[in-house]
């Protein structure tokens, strides 16, 4: 993975296959509406900002993703509210089609949308003290969904916890900051570990009642 800072309101993200492939997720399928999408941008995003200081906390970003050679992709982002209304993004790539093209901007669609439960996000920490830091900084965000707390046979802490609410302009990067207390870890392999080598610490509403230690 490589970062390229264009200037303070857009940097270019170079992504091999290699790196897809670590995100388990192919170019052809990358489309915000899919989670897997989401969930890299929120990683590649907290990388960039420890890499070269591109921050994109609170701000409305456009992203603009175009296939590479041997299965990789480039990603530019741009952060919307400082832009000039005469800047455009990727002018010098308006050549190639685009696999999206847009704010990023989720709405609800319909009562279904509004009534699925959301998915789950999975991250792991080294010391109980930073999993109980991450649990305030949730509840002072107004955290209020699913959450559960666990601890494996490797002494490492896990907590899962709900996607962010999408409605309206999604601050991306939302979560980001649990990536400077620990590690954004594949969902589904977490949950098979710790069927078998963890135990419980709490099943449920874990962000609330750890943020109180």
């Amino acid at each position: 993975m490589e970062f390229i800072l264009i200037n303070e309101n857009k940097i270019k993200v170079m992504l091999s296959a290699s790196d897809l492939e670590d995100f388990e997720i192919e170019a052809k399928d990358l489309d915000y509406a899919n989670t897997d999408t989401k969930r890299m941008f929120w990683d590649v995003l907290s990388r960039a900002k420890h890499s070269t200081g591109f921050d994109t906390d609170g701000q409305r970003v456009l992203v603009q993703l175009y296939p590479s050679r041997h299965g990789g992709c480039e990603m530019f982002v741009t952060k919307i509210g400082l832009l000039s209304s005469g800047n455009t993004c990727c002018e010098d790539e308006n050549a190639k089609e685009p696999i999206l093209s847009e704010k990023i901007t989720v709405k609800a669609k319909g009562e279904r949308a509004r009534t699925a439960k959301k998915p789950l996000l999975a991250y792991g920490f080294e010391k109980l003290e930073l999993l109980i830091s991450v649990c305030r900084n949730l509840c002072a965000l107004g955290y209020v969904g699913e959450s559960s707390a666990y601890i494996g046979e490797n002494e490492r802490f896990y907590l899962f916890i709900t996607e962010p609410e999408q409605k309206g302009y999604f601050q991306l990067d939302k979560y980001s900051f649990i990536n400077e207390f620990g590690v954004f870890e594949n969902r589904d392999s977490t949950k098979l570990y710790l069927s078998e080598h963890g135990r419980a610490i709490c099943k449920k509403d874990a962000v609330a009642r750890l943020s109180k230690l």
